[in-house]
């Protein structure tokens, strides 16, 4: 799965350097598992120096499930909400895609990434990748969580291919 991340942000560093209309900088957080904070962060500092946006990684501890619990999918939206809360979040903060793999696309704690948005008091993008944060840099992610909103209804967490049209993914 590294690899694959790796690979994927070289062609997405690739995308943005070329762009010729970058979105304006924006201060992003990005929360993550402890095991892949590491690899995330030397990315994120890429991707920063490519969009001129201050980002910063925030590794969640699983507190819930216990420390020794280090991947995404199974983090609990409540530890990433206290945590954020503690740390200070940015204007737009970016959760993994995989904590809402679960039946009716909420967390482990029964959290929906819109009411992660309306703890936060800030936009949520979900992402697999860089280049998911590109998009809800650019304001083209489907999987984007404004504040105040009231939560309600299942979103399409479907990986968008050549059917893209047809995926009923939470609007803009």
């Amino acid at each position: 799965m590294v690899r694959a991340f790796l690979d994927d942000w070289a062609a997405v560093g690739e995308e943005i350097a070329a762009a010729t209309d970058p979105p304006p900088p924006q201060t992003i957080t990005l929360a993550t598992a402890t095991l892949f904070a590491p690899t995330l962060r030397r990315a994120a500092a890429e991707f920063a120096a490519l969009t001129c946006c201050d980002v910063t990684v925030v590794p969640i501890l699983n507190t819930r499930l216990g420390e020794t619990i280090t991947v995404s999918g199974l983090l609990m939206a409540g530890d990433a909400i206290d945590q954020l809360q503690a740390a200070g979040v940015g204007d737009l903060v970016v959760l993994p895609r995989v904590m809402f793999d679960h039946p009716d696309t909420i967390s482990l704690d029964d959290l929906s990434p819109q009411d992660v948005a309306n703890r936060l008091g800030r936009s949520v993008a979900l992402a697999d990748s860089l280049g998911d944060v590109w998009d809800a840099l650019r304001g083209v992610s489907r999987v984007m969580f404004r504040p105040g909103i009231a939560s309600g209804g299942s979103i399409d967490l479907r990986v968008l291919g050549d059917d893209a049209e047809q995926s009923a993914a939470h609007p803009l």
